[in-house]
């Protein structure tokens, strides 16, 4: 019998910054109090469906973009907040890439940020506005260079081997992987920032100024099925590109193939041969750099299988994300399978945001995909 010996730890990872909008409007006349045992006759039910009351009045999240913020642009949002019915709003402090458009920046929590912010509360308060703030700069509402690297946000990371059982084991795993990242060693992917021009905005640029923690979590051991690996495939590109893809299947997902395509807009095929038919139940992904969150991917994988090499048909979609993904499907027998790369919907959901309103200077995001 084999056990699968499996160490675990925990290390620091990372969350991005994103951005969202909401704005909602009702008529600024006067509000019927509304109170849990009333009665309303049909009139002042529709009345206050016109009017609503604050408790029933949309929140909205209200981002200060890269320090761009002054005492006269607080009172203009929040005078514009009330005079649309807007009940409350939640500030965070974010970047986002978004350029320098104000005199002199406010820097998260230094004196002239406060003051600011102290000025927000005094406004909200005077127009009846609920006013909230967000933990700390950012996305994930918990980081900082403030915050001990044992308190950070962290992942779990692993390293196996494979031993006989019924005895007395001495072997150890190997260290597993202690890469500030996502996910195992897959080190930190390009996000939205850094693919808009801002490398540097969020984190250090060298990877010794990153934090770094590791603290073993256990050690595990259960019985192992036998696994049989599939063979070496041999790999061709329908675009006539060679090459060594032996990275493709060897298990690192730190070594990686180049795959070039003809254009942004033309597909890709990765065919995948095998002397004799093999069963195939699962696939998994990684492709770095291909894709960000919010932003979407550059492409869009299809497994495929055939018989004959010439007939082809879908097993199942690739998800192309920051990490590795894992797909299962039904048990496929053959000797030919592909993945075809399709042009992906990177920065589609971002072009969706519209056009800024008049006399609005638009940055960051938004004004790099075109609105």
């Amino acid at each position: 019998m084999n056990d699968q010996i499996t160490q675990r730890g925990l290390i620091v990872g990372y969350m991005m910054i994103a951005s969202a909008f909401l704005t909602a409007c009702t008529s600024d006349s006067t509000e019927i109090v509304i109170t849990r045992t009333e009665s309303l006759n049909n009139e002042q039910l529709a009345a206050a469906f016109i009017i609503p009351p604050q408790s029933a009045r949309p929140r909205v999240w209200w981002h200060w973009m890269n320090g761009n913020v002054t005492q006269e642009g607080i009172a203009k949002d929040l005078e514009w907040m009330s005079s649309v019915g807007i009940g409350g709003l939640q500030n965070f402090d974010a970047n986002l890439a978004t350029p320098q458009i104000v005199d002199q920046r406010l820097v998260y929590m230094e004196p002239d940020w406060q003051a600011a912010f102290r000025f927000a509360g005094t406004q909200a308060e005077s127009l009846g506005l609920e006013l909230a703030i967000a933990a700390s700069p950012g996305w994930s509402e918990t980081g900082g260079p403030w915050v001990p690297d044992a308190d950070g946000l962290k992942k779990l990371v692993w390293s196996a081997i494979t031993v006989d059982g019924g005895q007395p084991v001495s072997e150890v795993p190997p260290h597993p992987p202690m890469v500030t990242g996502p996910f195992q060693d897959i080190r930190k992917q390009p996000g939205i920032s850094e693919l808009m021009g801002a490398g540097d905005t969020f984190r250090p640029p060298s990877e010794t100024s990153t934090p770094q923690y590791y603290a073993d979590v256990r050690v595990l051991a259960f019985p192992a099925t036998d696994v049989i690996a599939l063979p070496e495939p041999t790999y061709t590109l329908s675009s006539g590109q060679t090459g060594d893809w032996s990275a493709i299947s060897d298990g690192d997902l730190t070594t990686t193939a180049s795959l070039s395509r003809q254009g942004l807009d033309a597909p890709l095929e990765l065919y995948i041969d095998y002397d004799a038919p093999q069963t195939v139940r699962s696939a998994r992904v990684f492709m770095p750099g291909a894709s960000a969150m919010f932003l979407g991917a550059l492409v869009t994988p299809v497994l495929e299988v055939s018989e004959d090499r010439i007939a082809w048909r879908a097993i199942t979609d690739l998800a192309v994300m920051p990490v590795q993904t894992t797909h299962n499907f039904a048990p496929t027998t053959a000797r030919h399978f592909r993945v075809v790369f399709r042009p992906g919907d990177f920065g589609a959901a971002m072009s969706s945001i519209g056009s800024a309103s008049e006399g609005t200077v638009m940055g960051g995001p938004s004004a790099a995909f075109g609105n």
